[in-house]
């Protein structure tokens, strides 16, 4: 709003200013050509008469005579040396040639008008006599300075208020349903702040939808299988009399119990980052004592795989990043790769060009190069490595994904040289 205004202000300053300048030299230009002939018909006899009994007269006595019938006519006459007046180059030639020149005084309502003697470098001066303004001009001039006025205003409210009607359209676009809809970012400059926080507004509704839809879509399907069993189970305890069948299908029930918990638990949390903007806390920090940390817990629970981190604590690489975050994104990718490699799972730590990069390894059966793009996305499981005993419904990855964008980074894999995958984490250091 304050820039807005101050390209407003500055605006109608130069609009007026330079409007203001420009008409009067016009008007100045026009009124110095039409003083060389204007009344000139008028007061064209009188200069005659006057001329040919000055003519008569000598030199000497003639400014006494023009005292004497200047009251006869109603307005001065006298006379002047030439040499005392000052004229255009224009109007002294105009006076050289007999000639009548005027001249006026628009702001008093005055005119004079001066024609040169015949036998004499003397002047005859008639005036000031009073004239009435003219009107037509006066209005022609406030007509031509609000014209000009409305026209730069014009000029200044165009792109702004195409950028507006552009905006309307998206916004409107976005009502009816078309979530992929963007405002063109080029547009008028006071509108730019404006259409990026409308695409930004536009980015994060379509997200919120999309894992509406996606939630929705994962409790159909992934609660319905546990939900199943344990109704299944709970049928057979009423029909059974076996004791020991019965303790058997109460188990069946609370290992499903159990997995609902944690299904529900992933749904919560995935939806609490995508939905929200988490507040961030970055801080320079050891990223290498955060990634021993982590692996320190997985030793613990899978004491049968090798798991290594090539950079030696010791050896501080420090950037800035959010504690929880980063270690919560570790922990996914270290418990993805337990579950899927044979022997050996490996972490590496590197900066290059302002960029810290890790990356998680496996010797596991890898993942496929056209499933690289789709393994981030919510709900995702590759039939081929995941399946519903690994655990999970797809959510840890595109977790990470997100993490990655908090931190204005990225999240990929690949084939590792372990022969399984290698996951890529990477962020401004």
């Amino acid at each position: 709003m304050k820039n807005l205004f101050i390209r407003l202000y500055l605006v109608l300053i130069i609009a007026f200013v330079g409007l203001g300048l420009s008409i009067d030299t016009y008007f100045e230009q026009v009124s110095s050509t039409k003083n060389l002939t204007s009344d000139i018909e008028m007061h064209k006899g009188t200069f005659f008469l006057i001329n040919k009994e000055l003519k008569r007269l000598p030199i000497n006595e003639r400014a006494q005579y023009l005292s004497i019938i200047s009251p006869s006519f109603g307005f001065p006459v006298e006379l002047e040396e030439l040499g005392s007046l000052i004229f255009s180059p224009e109007q002294s030639d105009h006076l050289s040639q007999a000639g009548i020149v005027t001249r006026y005084n628009d702001n008093k309502g005055k005119a004079w008008f001066y024609q040169k003697l015949d036998d004499s470098s003397q002047v005859m001066v008639i005036g000031p006599i009073n004239i009435e303004a003219d009107s037509s001009t006066d209005f022609l001039i406030n007509l031509v300075f609000f014209a000009g006025l409305a026209f730069i205003v014009f000029i200044w409210a165009w792109p702004l208020s195409q950028g507006l009607l552009k905006l309307t359209t998206a916004a409107t676009a976005f009502g009816k349903g078309d979530f992929s809809i963007r405002a063109s970012t080029k547009t008028s400059a006071p509108l730019v702040a404006l259409v990026n926080r409308f695409n930004a507004m536009a980015t994060r509704i379509q997200r919120l939808i999309k894992s509406h839809q996606e939630l929705s879509h994962a409790v159909s399907h992934e609660l319905r299988t546990p939900i199943a069993r344990i109704r299944f189970a709970m049928e057979m305890v009423r029909e059974v009399d076996n004791k020991p069948a019965q303790l058997k299908y109460m188990q069946i029930m609370d290992d499903n119990i159990e997995e609902l918990d944690g299904l529900v638990d992933e749904l919560l949390t995935y939806a609490r980052f995508d939905r929200e903007e988490p507040d961030l806390q970055l801080e320079s920090q050891d990223i290498v004592t955060v990634a021993h940390h982590v692996i320190s817990k997985f030793k613990l629970t899978h004491s049968h795989i090798n798991i290594s981190c090539t950079n030696p604590q010791d050896i501080a690489i420090t950037c800035r990043f959010d504690d929880d975050a980063i270690e919560r994104a570790l922990d996914n990718l270290i418990r993805n790769a337990c579950r899927y490699a044979k022997n050996d799972i490996q972490l590496s730590i590197r900066t290059e060009n302002q960029t810290v990069i890790i990356w998680v390894d496996d010797d596991g059966p890898g993942v496929p190069a056209d499933a690289y793009q789709q393994l981030f996305d919510p709900f995702v499981r590759l039939d081929k490595s995941r399946d519903r005993n690994s655990g999970g419904i797809g959510l840890g990855l595109a977790m990470v994904k997100r993490l990655m964008e908090l931190h204005q980074g990225q999240a990929s894999v690949t084939t590792a040289e372990l022969g399984g995958a290698r996951f890529v984490l990477s962020w401004p250091v």
